[in-house]
């Protein structure tokens, strides 16, 4: 099986995308996110602390502790939340994990990963994660 994104921003992408609406605009916290998506407390926080450390989300602490988006849900796109969880140059590296892959020495999937990168990466800058909330919804 094909997996473009690592566990952690399958989580990621997991977490934020099952949250109800009120939970959009509200803190919630680790435990809130378990619940609803069945992934393990130590996998959420984890995801939970990155998606805070780059930005997606505010954390709080004490009695009004927890986590909420830094921005309206449509103003955050899935681009944002996968690479504040894979690295900012995730896209950038051989798809077959070759140290030196370039259009001078390209991997074997170099031309075809060149093809569908960029409209990959123009779709998920377009799609929000109000979108993804959106669409949980109606499964």
């Amino acid at each position: 099986m094909f997996k473009l994104y690592s566990k952690g921003c399958e989580y990621a992408l997991r977490l934020l995308s099952s949250l109800d609406p009120e939970m959009l605009v509200t803190r919630f916290t680790a435990q809130d996110c378990c619940r609803k998506t069945k992934i393990p407390e130590a996998f959420t926080r984890k995801t939970l602390q990155a998606l805070s450390r780059n930005g997606i989300l505010m954390a709080g602490s004490g009695r009004t502790g927890g986590y909420c988006l830094s921005k309206p849900p449509e103003k955050i796109a899935v681009l944002e939340i996968v690479l504040a969880v894979e690295g900012e140059d995730y896209f950038d590296a051989c798809v077959m994990g070759k140290s030196l892959c370039s259009s001078k020495a390209p991997c074997p999937l170099h031309d075809n990963w060149m093809k569908s990168k960029k409209p990959l990466l123009k779709d998920l800058k377009q799609l929000s994660l109000l979108d993804l909330v959106k669409r949980n919804k109606h499964k």
